[in-house]
C-alpha cells in the first residue's frame, strides 16, 4: 500500500530498549573523549590502558555513538508528532525547543569556561551568544564544545519532519523511503568523486545527506516492524538496499579507496549494526539502562566539561611526577564517568525535566488556543 502510514504514535510510551541504546551511545562518546584526554596527564598514564586508547584511535567510537543517536531520533521523533490533535506543528516545535535548549544553554558558558578560558584561550562573548542559538556552524563560529554539531543535525531533522508532515508525506512509507534513498544517493555520488581518485572526502558537508538518510531509515525501521498492515514493497526494497549499502558497501568502498585510516563510513556500519542488534535481537531493559537513557542527553552535553576540568586540575594544579598525575588511565576514566553521571543526574532533575514539563504544558495550551480559534471561526449550524 503506497499510503501505508507509520504506526499511531503514543504520547506517553517510552521504549526501554531504546533507553539502553541511548545509554550505550552516550558512553561510547565518553569513551572517545576520555581516551583522547587522560593519557596526556603524564607519560606514565599514557603507557597504561593501551587497548582502551588503541580502539578509539582505530575506530571513532564516539561517532559510532552519534550514528546510534541519529537512528534513535528517526525511530522516535516522527512518533512524537501527533497529527490527529490540534496544532501538531506548533506543539511539536514547542516541546522540542524546551527539550533541547535548556540543558544546552547551561552547557555553553560552562564549556566556554572549561574548554577555553581556564586554559587561557580566547572565546569571545559574541561566540558565546551565537553558540546559545545553536547556529554557530551556520555563522562560521567556533563551538564551545565539539559535540554540538550533532544538535544542529537534529534541528534540521525536526524541520524535515515538519516539512514532511505539512506536505502529507511524513506518514507515507514509500515517500519517506524515496527521500531517504535520494539523500543517501547524493552522498554516494559525492563520495565516489573522491574515492575514485583515492582521496578522502575533505569536508563534512556531504555527510549531512548521509546523516539525514540514516535518521529517516530509523523511522522506516520502526514503521516496518510495528505497522500491523500490508507491507509496502517499494519502501521495503529501498530500506533493504540502504541497510546493505550503509553496513557493507560504503565502508568497503572507503577501505578499497583509502585504506583503513579515517574510514568514517565504517562508523555508520557499526552504529547501524548496534542499533539493529539492540532493537531486533537483544532488547536490553534494566533499571540501570533506564536511568542512563533518561540522563543520556546531559551525559552527552556535560562529559567533555567534566573531563576537561579534571585534566586542567591534573596538568595545571598538580606538579609533574605527582601521584595524582601518574595513575592508570582507567582510574581517571572511572572518576570522570562517575562525576559525569552525577552532573548529568543533577542537570536532568533540575533543568531537563522541568523543561520537558514546561514544554508539554505550553504545547497543551497552544493546542487549546488553536481549538478555541477554530471553534470561534466556525459559524453555528
Amino acid at each position: 500500500m503506497t499510503d501505508a502510514p507509520l504506526p499511531a504514535p503514543s504520547a506517553t510510551e517510552r521504549l526501554r530498549y531504546i533507553d539502553a541504546l541511548r545509554a550505550l551511545a552516550a558512553l561510547l562518546v565518553v569513551w572517545l573523549h576520555a581516551a583522547a584526554t587522560f593519557p596526556m596527564s603524564s607519560p606514565e598514564t599514557a603507557a597504561t590502558g593501551r587497548a582502551f586508547v588503541a580502539i578509539p584511535n582505530a575506530v571513532d567510537v564516539g561517532h559510532v555513538g552519534v550514528v546510534v543517536f541519529f537512528l534513535i531520533s528517526g525511530f522516535v521523533i516522527p512518533f512524537s508528532i501527533l497529527p490527529d490533535r490540534a496544532a501538531p506543528v506548533g506543539s511539536f516545535v514547542i516541546k522540542r525547543i524546551l527539550r533541547i535548549y535548556p540543558a544546552y544553554w547551561l552547557s555553553v558558558p560552562l564549556a566556554a569556561f572549561v574548554v577555553f578560558w581556564l586554559w587561557g584561550t580566547a572565546f569571545t562573548t559574541r561566540e558565546v551568544l551565537i553558540n546559545l542559538t545553536l547556529m554557530q556552524d551556520v555563522f562560521g563560529v567556533r563551538s564551545a564544545e565539539g559535540v554540538y554539531w550533532t544538535l544542529l543535525v537534529e534541528l534540521v531533522f525536526y524541520a524535515l519532519c515538519v516539512a514532511l508532515l505539512v506536505s502529507g508525506s511524513l506518514f507515507n512509507m514509500r515517500r519517506v523511503a524515496i527521500l531517504a534513498a535520494a539523500l543517501g544517493l547524493a552522498f554516494v555520488v559525492v563520495a565516489a568523486t573522491y574515492w575514485l581518485k583515492r582521496k578522502f572526502i575533505p569536508t563534512s558537508a556531504p555527510y549531512w545527506f548521509l546523516n539525514l538518510s540514516v535518521m529517516l531509515c530509523g523511522a522506516l525501521l520502526r514503521s516496518r516492524w510495528e505497522a500491523a498492515r500490508k507491507r509496502d514493497g517499494v519502501a521495503d526494497a529501498l530500506l533493504a538496499a540502504m541497510i546493505v549499502t550503509y553496513i557493507v558497501l560504503l565502508p568497503l568502498a572507503a577501505l578499497i579507496a583509502n585504506g583503513p585510516k579515517n574510514n568514517e563510513p565504517l562508523t555508520y556500519a557499526i552504529g547501524f549494526a548496534i542499533f539493529l542488534l539492540g532493537t531486533r535481537v537483544v532488547r536490553i531493559e534494566t533499571r540501570l539502562t533506564d536511568w542512563l537513557g533518561r540522563i543520556s542527553y546531559s551525559i552527552y552535553l556535560f562529559h567533555v566539561i567534566v573531563i576537561m576540568a579534571i585534566e586542567w586540575w591534573l596538568l595545571r594544579r598538580m606538579p609533574e611526577g605527582s601521584p595524582w598525575r601518574t595513575q592508570h588511565v582507567g582510574v581517571y576514566t572511572a572518576v570522570g564517568v562517575a562525576a559525569t553521571l552525577a552532573v548529568a543526574s543533577l542537570v536532568y532533575r533540575f533543568v531537563e525535566k522541568p523543561g520537558i514539563r514546561l514544554g508539554h504544558r505550553l504545547a497543551e495550551r497552544w493546542q487549546q488556543r488553536t481549538l478555541r480559534r477554530v471553534e470561534t471561526a466556525v459559524p453555528p449550524a
